[in-house]
């Protein structure tokens, strides 16, 4: 099986060490605490008012039996509306989201697959650093959802670490966990999907590198 070590390309630069943490000053916390309180008067005003408008419904139905009928399925309906509108919006923005990082993670599967083929120890080239840099900077930055941004970092760090110990299991498994990611940025659900099943795509003597446990 190929060596699929990465090395600093494929990882972020070292966070600076901050020589001093920020304290915890009297202001802030002061202002954290009045955002509790406001929050919490907040929920207490939102209870009263449900309440009134339960009871003032209750009241208008003993009173009015048939007008209130006609506008409770009229509000019915009206919510209806309503959330089918934001199902399909969440739909359409699910759909341009997967339009945008498609090509995106597609460029990526297409330089680790290079990197797979072609692999001559630890060396980077030009070109990948740049893709790299982008795909952080940019693409991931921009385009991706919060799981994969976590999933990429995941993979970066553990990705070095199997590569200085050597491990290329540990780094297979770690680009398994960054496909699924993929895939469920996409929009797939991999629930039902074994683990080890993406690697099989391309590992022909998968149970050779990955025996099953007895």
């Amino acid at each position: 099986m190929a060596s699929f070590g990465t090395r600093a390309a494929y990882s972020p630069s070292p966070l600076p060490r901050w020589e001093k943490a920020f304290p915890l000053r009297s202001a802030s916390y002061a202002r954290h605490m009045r955002g509790r309180l406001q929050g919490f008067i907040g929920l207490i005003v939102l209870a009263a008012l449900a309440g009134l408008i339960i009871w003032a419904f209750i009241q208008a139905v003993q009173a009015e039996p048939a007008v209130v009928g006609s506008i409770g399925v009229a509000v019915v309906g009206v919510l209806g509306v309503v959330w089918q509108q934001r199902q399909t919006e969440k739909a359409r923005l699910r759909e341009v989201h997967r339009d945008r990082m498609s090509p995106v993670y597609d460029d990526l599967l297409g330089v680790m697959w290079g990197k797979l083929a072609g692999a001559k120890g630890d060396k980077i080239d030009s070109e990948v650093e740049e893709f790299f840099r982008d795909l952080k900077a940019r693409q991931l930055m921009l385009g991706a959802s919060s799981a994969m941004v976590q999933a990429f970092n995941e993979w970066t760090v553990t990705t070095k670490a199997a590569a200085e110990a050597g491990d290329n299991i540990a780094a297979m498994t770690a680009w398994e966990f960054l496909l699924r990611a993929i895939r469920s940025d996409l929009g797939h659900d991999d629930s039902d999907l074994p683990p080890g099943e993406l690697l099989r795509l391309f590992i022909t003597d998968y149970d050779k590198h990955f025996p099953t446990p007895k």
